[in-house]
């Protein structure tokens, strides 16, 4: 063997082990990178795609496969039992709308998620619960517009089409949808631009009564009655607006370390479907639905061995806690 190829042989081994190994890097440096693109949708979870063929209202669709995807985290207005009747599902427990009146642009909302969505590919995200109490598929949608990937909710909030609607099983992403919101009210865009969909103050409030409403005032008092927590927006309790917030529902005020106790003599913003009992009152849920105008509702620090909190409840632990 000549001695060029003797000197070469060791070269040419060396390079061959090494191949397999830089392969292997190349796959592990790319992979977290394809899953955090995955996962980077404001901490949304991919839950595979689906053909919209479809569009019931301003936030519901039917997929090619049969099922009726429920947009997460918005609130489009209601089509009506007449306008429910499109899909076959009417007058079942998955239509919501039967013997509801259509609310005012409710048309033009689903016109706005057709021009979205309709016969396009989406791909289905899930930011908490997979499925609401109608058995539809609770999610967010994201289609691409050529390069772009577009979130469907974001889109529609930004056009003034459909109203954030907080859920206590799909948190995420919230931050983002708020503020989609805020610029299409800023701009009195869509909705915004129709007195329907107005921001209620508590003496106003009444006239949003059996719909989903925002309302915006300062809390006069807040109490705690064993098994709920009210916060009082006027002097007579019997006819003013009310917040209702029950017991069970305070651990997720406990989880974020606030409390609702905290909001009296603070201006808030409420959202929820406004009822009437003793005067209009929305029943909070989730601390989603409260936000302070004025950035005041601080949080409280966790205490350690303690059994219960200022609100009777547990404690929530505390952030050190193994």
């Amino acid at each position: 063997m000549h001695a060029w190829r003797l000197a070469l042989l060791p070269l040419l081994i060396l390079t061959a082990a090494l191949q397999p190994a830089e392969a292997r890097t190349h796959r592990e440096h790319h992979k977290p990178h394809k899953e955090r693109a995955a996962k980077g949708a404001h901490g949304l979870i991919p839950a595979g795609n689906g053909v919209v063929i479809g569009v019931l209202s301003g936030d519901t669709v039917t997929l090619r496969d049969g099922r009726v995807v429920r947009l997460a985290g918005i609130l489009a207005p209601k089509t009506g039992a007449t306008k429910a009747a499109r899909t076959a599902h009417a007058g079942s427990s998955q239509d919501e709308n039967a013997g509801r009146t259509a609310w005012p642009l409710a048309e033009e909302s689903r016109h706005a998620l057709e021009a979205l969505v309709l016969n396009r590919t989406v791909n289905l995200m899930l930011g908490g619960v997979d499925h609401d109490r109608y058995g539809r598929v609770l999610a967010h949608l994201m289609v691409r517009d050529g390069r772009r990937l577009v979130w469907v909710q974001d889109a529609l909030l930004r056009q003034g089409w459909a109203e954030l609607a907080p859920h206590p099983d799909a948190p995420r992403g919230l931050a983002a949808l708020r503020r989609a919101e805020d610029h299409a009210r800023e701009g009195q865009l869509g909705l915004w631009a129709d007195g329907f969909y107005a921001v209620r103050d508590p003496e106003t409030a009444f006239r949003a009564q059996g719909r989903y409403a925002i309302v915006t005032g300062r809390v006069l008092d807040a109490a705690d009655a064993r098994d709920r927590v009210y916060l009082n927006f006027g002097a007579d309790r019997r006819t003013d607006f009310t917040v209702e917030i029950d017991r069970r529902d305070m651990a997720a005020f406990r989880a974020h370390h606030l409390s609702p106790l905290d909001l009296k003599d603070r201006l808030v913003e409420v959202r929820g479907w406004v009822e009437e009992h003793n005067g209009p009152m929305i029943r909070v849920t989730n601390p989603d639905q409260i936000i302070t105008t004025d950035g005041r509702w601080p949080r409280r620090r966790p205490v350690r061995g303690r059994k219960e909190d200022k609100d009777g409840g547990d404690a929530a632990p505390a952030a050190s806690d193994p």
